[in-house]
């Protein structure tokens, strides 16, 4: 006899097949954190903030109705007055736990806003990225881009400038791998002391999958245990010549972690890896499945097919 399926099911379950959109799928990631957390030992909370927008557009509402449903775990959602101010205030949640009254081991901190959003926030982002990230906490930003200006008035992509505030970016394909990444943003997060970005664009937003939940579904490998940082994060005191440390650090230390955390979790792969390849092609999230798409209408269907033609497939989750 199948198993009684309700909608709450989405957020309140561990295990079986749900129904997710990406807007509730990038909702269940601290549902997900904070019990993967209290399974590992940790009294964790989490806090939240942000300027809703599309492709993110009703994140706010949806993160309502999840927090409604699991009264238990200590989820708290403070929609920003602007991007900036919700970046700040995001900041902040690293540093609580290094406060003497902290009543949790650690906050695990999302920030959320569109492309635009990122854009008006880059000076407090930057110095989030400075303060760095308690090691039971971590940063996350969920960014949403519209390559194709679905709803804004000039094409988006928060990458390049993601990248200049050193935030190493994940991108998802679908609502299934925006949870699976969104738990790996927060591990990398905490094994390097950056902030983490999500990109989200909306054929993902919008999309629906049945997603499998199992609460060994995502096993992180961290790094960094005994990180040898000149100065230990996070740290509020962003004045020279503390900067220029914190600075080595990002570029000598921080940057080291994040490419092996992504090495040592599988984040980036060779798909199709024929002995005979006389070109290879990179592609990352939704851009990798219109590949395989594309391969498929030129009848080229299997991995067997593209390898025939010497053809190398290499798949990025972490193109940054």
């Amino acid at each position: 006899m199948a198993t009684r399926y309700r909608l709450e099911d989405r957020y309140t379950a561990d295990r079986g097949r749900v129904l997710l959109s990406g807007i509730q799928a990038l909702a269940r990631i601290p549902i997900e954190q904070l019990r993967a957390d209290r399974r590992a030992g940790l009294r964790t909370a989490a806090f939240l903030s942000g300027y809703p927008g599309s492709p993110l557009g009703g994140f706010d509402l949806e993160l309502g109705r999840a927090r409604r449903l699991v009264p238990d775990l200590p989820i708290v959602h403070q929609p920003g007055l602007n991007e900036e101010y919700a970046a700040t205030a995001v900041m902040g949640s690293q540093l609580a736990a290094s406060r003497p009254d902290a009543r949790y081991d650690g906050v695990v901190g999302f920030w959320y806003g569109k492309a635009p959003g990122v854009d008006r926030a880059a000076d407090a982002l930057r110095h989030a990225v400075y303060v760095g990230t308690a090691g039971r906490s971590g940063a996350v930003a969920l960014v949403g881009d519209a390559p194709n200006a679905k709803s804004s008035t000039v094409p988006s992509s928060s990458a390049g400038l993601l990248a200049d505030f050193h935030v190493p970016l994940l991108y998802p394909a679908d609502p299934g791998e925006a949870l699976d990444l969104g738990r790996h943003a927060v591990a990398l997060s905490r094994s390097t002391g950056l902030w983490a970005a999500l990109k989200i664009v909306a054929d993902v937003a919008d999309a629906t999958a049945s997603v499998d939940l199992d609460p060994d579904r995502v096993q992180p490998v961290y790094v960094g245990h005994g990180r040898r940082l000149r100065v230990p994060l996070p740290e509020a005191r962003l004045l020279a010549p503390r900067t220029l440390d914190l600075e080595r650090d990002i570029f000598e230390v921080r940057y080291e972690l994040a490419v092996e955390y992504a090495s040592r979790n599988g984040l980036n792969a060779t798909t199709v890896d024929p002995p005979d390849a006389w070109i290879g092609i990179v592609s990352s999230g939704l851009t990798y499945r219109e590949v395989r798409e594309a391969f498929a209408r030129l009848g080229l269907r299997s991995d067997a097919d593209i390898a025939s033609c010497g053809i190398r497939l290499y798949r990025m989750q972490m193109p940054l």
